[in-house]
């Protein structure tokens, strides 16, 4: 029986969740019409486009450029901070559809997944009857959109679901990859990123059909394996599977594919304290501490690393869990760029006790924790952005105005 698999990809997911986030806190304005993105902190050097709407995108405004450049393109730019534990909730919710469809779906990022289909036509009809069902009832139910790829393999069905957005469903059989991926720019490849782009356009490689056509020696003589891998994936063969994300039992972990590379650590501290942020209030919410904290990044080549460390005693602390993250975040960081970066807490338990030593500061500790279980129950109250950190919000949310917008807005 042909294998035939579906990618599920959300369209501009922190985007989307986000604009989902204000109409449901009763906001009239729909984030997704009109020119706004969602980025980090401009004071601190985390001030990038992490996702943006389409009226954004006819300003010329990119991902991964900076939040005062996408300004300048569009002066009334309306700039959200991300709210990953909302993110989480509605990456949940996807995920819980898709397997109302198959039993195997494996989660690749926060906001995609591939589903193995193959044999379900009996229930849900032909594979573009069920990628429409599916899409539908994301839309119905959820709020957001998807863009649905189909074909025989997960390399495949991920290009296709590249192909026009959004809310799209695109079939790329292998009879089709001649007419509908051989003229896509080289640069649009899964695994080709920014940097392998312009090498393979120095080479004479402008398109996919440019290096499905290479001689495979050429390839690899040119770009050692990494070469052969890509020729493969021109031709559309999967050389090696597509890198899925594993969960543990006993686990709390989020991690995120960042929508530019990172060079440098710092580049992603932002990021890694908000996935701290949100397992350790997961953590806690479930009266649980974790004795082991796990890195993980794969790289811009699609290797993938991790680091991790016992605890000398249990923790559900966001400042202990970020601390000890961006420790092995240093320890661990590839010379190539970072495209994902995850962390995780494990060997959980409801051990609360934490045995001190002359060196702990335990006026520190204490006070952490009083302000942890405090934002925890403003967020019980009032909903999980009532409560975020510095590092995490714009400049323009942190202007009096603005603040007391927000709290007239909760008066209401």
């Amino acid at each position: 029986m042909p294998k035939i698999y579906f990618h599920v990809d959300v369209n501009s997911a922190f985007l989307s969740w986000s604009a989902l986030k204000a109409l449901q806190g009763g906001s009239t304005v729909d984030l997704r019409t009109i020119p706004a993105v969602v980025g980090g902190d401009e004071a601190k050097r985390h001030g990038v486009v992490l996702a943006k709407s389409t009226p954004a995108k006819k300003f010329g405004i990119q991902t991964g450029e900076s939040l005062f450049a996408a300004r300048v393109k569009c002066p009334g730019l309306t700039v959200v901070p991300p709210d990953f534990d909302f993110y989480v909730k509605n990456s949940k919710a996807l995920i819980q559809i898709l397997n109302d469809y198959t039993p195997d779906v494996e989660q690749y990022s926060i906001d995609e997944a591939f589903l193995d289909m193959t044999g379900t036509e009996a229930l849900f009809g032909p594979p573009l009857t069920a990628a429409h069902t599916i899409r539908r009832r994301v839309r119905r139910e959820l709020g957001f959109t998807v863009n649905v790829g189909i074909a025989p393999n997960r390399l495949l069905a991920k290009m296709a679901s590249d192909f026009e957005k959004p809310d799209r469903v695109h079939t790329l059989y292998k009879y089709e990859v001649e007419t509908k991926m051989w003229p896509l720019p080289v640069g649009d490849l899964f695994g080709v990123g920014p940097s392998a782009a312009k090498r393979l356009n120095s080479c004479g490689i402008y398109t996919i059909g440019d290096l499905a056509r290479l001689e495979r020696d050429t390839a690899v003589k040119l770009f050692g394996s990494r070469g052969d891998t890509l020729w493969n994936y021109a031709n559309g063969r999967e050389a090696d599977p597509v890198t899925k994300q594993r969960t543990r039992d006993n686990s709390y972990g989020n991690s995120v594919t960042m929508p530019r590379d990172l060079a440098r650590p710092a580049d992603a501290d932002a990021t890694m304290l908000a996935l701290c942020d949100s397992v350790g209030r997961r953590l806690r919410a479930d009266g649980k501490t974790a004795r082991v904290v796990t890195v993980q990044l794969v790289d811009n080549a699609f290797r993938r690393t991790s680091h991790q460390t016992t605890l000398p005693n249990p923790t559900n602390s966001t400042d202990r869990l970020y601390h000890v993250a961006i420790e092995l975040m240093r320890q661990m960081w590839p010379q190539r760029p970072v495209r994902l970066v995850g962390v995780s807490a494990e060997k959980t338990g409801e051990d609360n006790f934490e045995q001190m030593d002359l060196f702990t500061d335990a006026a520190r500790i204490d006070k952490q924790e009083k302000l942890d279980r405090a934002a925890d129950a403003l967020r019980r109250k009032f909903g999980g952005a009532a409560v975020t950190r510095a590092t995490l919000l714009s400049p323009d949310t942190r202007k009096p105005e603005a603040l007391s917008t927000a709290k007239e807005r909760d008066k209401k």
